[in-house]
């Protein structure tokens, strides 16, 4: 079996009736009171086409909250850093820089520049995630009239531009790196003084001149602490614009894992609305398991909500090598079989 250096998949959320991530005011002709939400063109069949969706950096948002309170980890706030910072007039901000206190920056990672002559911190964040976009077939978008009622005078019209549609994406977790920081000259994974104040929770090992590798002597526990906390944020993920008005459930109705051996987030384009529902392509699903599976280190884990795909059946009937369960069960399955930890 290939060797757990990464835990790759996907996530379908229902976001009918939607406004999940905004683009500001419409600044054009008629449209110039409208709330609107993001959006992108994409060429269908020969014309382009409007297609909803909501950034990587706002729903990483709502997974680094979801997954803070759900494991009831203390969150690595993001605040003004250097000079007139205690004014709140600095243009540079930084979290906690701290992973090993904090398990937001050991996944999420983190950045501070730092002034002539100070040290600069980066650690490239070991989870990638793409977008979420609506899928083919079923995204259509919508506009909602109403008025501000004043006490005395004309109400007020606005209107909110909302999409109805389901939207997918993918992401991929650095699973090895967790608890292992690099410091490489220019690039500095953790702050000297961190490295001081924690030195009996390390392990250094030299990576040539004055390169140097630091890894958390509890490693093992703690990558399978983090990452288990992180997939159960994903399952019962929640957040979003708009909720007042546009109501929306976005923990994932469709959730897909496998662990891998290389960094491929391999499940990505995998659903349709040709139906009356999402489908999931069940055929593309087989040819990656075949394609991979020297690199497979896990079976692949399939979450459906009951009654939300439109080919459930044929996803429950899918055979050797797949795990079907609901979103929050095969997360369960997966952090017990793989990420159990003391």
């Amino acid at each position: 079996m290939a060797i757990l250096n990464n835990i790759t998949g996907a996530l379908l959320i229902d976001a009918t009736a939607s406004f999940l991530n905004g683009a500001g005011i419409a600044t054009s002709g008629e449209d110039k009171n409208r709330v609107i939400p993001k959006t992108f063109k994409e060429r269908v069949n020969g014309r382009f086409e409007e297609v909803p969706y909501v950034s990587a950096q706002s729903w990483r948002r709502w997974l680094r909250n979801t997954t803070n309170e759900e494991n009831s980890w203390s969150p690595s706030v993001l605040k003004a850093v250097g000079e007139g910072s205690e004014k709140g007039t600095t243009n540079k901000i930084s979290t906690e820089l701290n992973p090993v206190d904090f398990p937001e920056d050991d996944l999420f990672g983190y950045m501070k520049a730092g002034a002539k002559n100070e040290e600069s911190i980066q650690r490239t964040s070991p989870f990638k995630t793409s977008i979420l976009k609506g899928i083919k077939n079923m995204r259509a978008t919508s506009t909602d009239e109403a008025f501000v009622h004043l006490k005395e005078g004309t109400p007020l019209p606005y209107s909110t531009k909302f999409y109805s549609t389901h939207l997918e994406g993918f992401f991929n977790l650095e699973y090895a790196r967790l608890g292992v920081y690099d410091n490489l000259g220019s690039r500095q994974e953790l702050s000297l003084a961190l490295v001081e104040q924690y030195q009996d929770k390390f392990n250094e090992t030299s990576l040539g001149g004055k390169f140097k590798r630091y890894e958390l002597k509890d490693a093992e526990s703690n990558r399978k602490r983090n990452a288990a906390g992180l997939l159960k944020g994903l399952a019962f993920l929640r957040g979003g614009a708009k909720q007042a008005a546009f109501g929306s459930d976005v923990a994932p109705k469709v959730l897909i894992l496998a662990g891998l051996e290389s960094a491929n987030p391999i499940f990505n384009n995998l659903f349709d609305g040709s139906g009356e529902k999402p489908y999931l392509n069940i055929e593309l699903l087989q040819q990656l398991a075949t394609d991979y599976k020297d690199k497979l280190a896990t079976p692949i884990y399939i979450g459906i909500r009951k009654g939300y795909l439109q080919n459930e059946e044929e996803v429950n009937a899918i055979g050797a090598g797949f795990v079907v369960d609901s979103p929050v069960g095969i997360v369960n399955q997966f952090n017990q079989k793989y990420l159990a930890h003391e």
